[in-house]
């Protein structure tokens, strides 16, 4: 296809149109399905139905001219298959343009089929391509080390400060209430212990 899309232009005129019809049947079955083909001439479609009335068929016109493509001396004939433009069926005298293989003259394509070909193959291999990155993207993992969330290490210093100003408000309460020497010392105990607890917590953090 690469290398048809750069076959020269060429001006080309219908000499001659052949009209066949291509029948197809599709029968479809548990697991599988079988396809009956056929091209006949058009003018024996209706006796071929009636031969092969055990199938459905689908009919569908297929038009092949004969060209002459180029002028003057270099013009050669070429046979392609053509199509309908909206509802009207080619002629005989119609011109219309062809890509010509340099190599061999009687090998033509329409003006736009080699193109049309390579831009949905190409497109099909970009979406196939996205498709595979997509299916084979690495994951990002969520870090959950404790020493890895800031935030979280912000949160827990700010309780602790306020535990040990809620100890140290305890304790200046107790001194100054008298006869209560076990209670100053419960109190100082556990302020004590707060405070190694606390360091032993940020010994292991650090």
């Amino acid at each position: 296809m690469i290398k048809k899309s750069g076959w020269p232009e060429a001006p080309a005129e219908i000499l001659a149109v052949n009209v066949e019809c291509d029948m197809e049947s599709t029968a479809h079955k548990i697991v599988y399905k079988t396809v009956s083909t056929a091209t006949i001439p058009c003018e024996l479609v209706d006796a071929f139905k009636t031969v092969h009335a055990d199938k459905e068929w689908k009919v569908t016109q297929k038009f092949t001219g004969t060209l002459r493509v180029g002028t003057g001396a270099d013009a050669v004939e070429a046979t392609m298959e053509l199509n309908k433009n909206g509802a009207r069926e080619p002629q005989v005298g119609d011109k219309l343009t062809v890509v010509q293989n340099p190599a061999n003259p009687t090998q033509i394509e329409r003006t736009g089929m080699t193109g049309t070909r390579l831009t949905i193959v190409i497109g099909a291999g970009l979406l196939g391509a996205l498709l595979l990155y997509l299916a084979f993207k690495p994951r990002r993992r969520m870090s959950t080390s404790v020493a890895g969330n800031p935030a979280g290490d912000a949160g827990a210093d700010q309780r602790a400060r306020q535990a040990d100003a809620l100890i140290a408000a305890a304790l200046a309460k107790q001194a100054t209430l008298p006869n209560q020497p076990a209670r100053v010392a419960a109190a100082g105990s556990a302020r004590e212990g707060r405070f190694s607890g606390q360091r032993t917590s940020f010994g292991r953090r650090n």
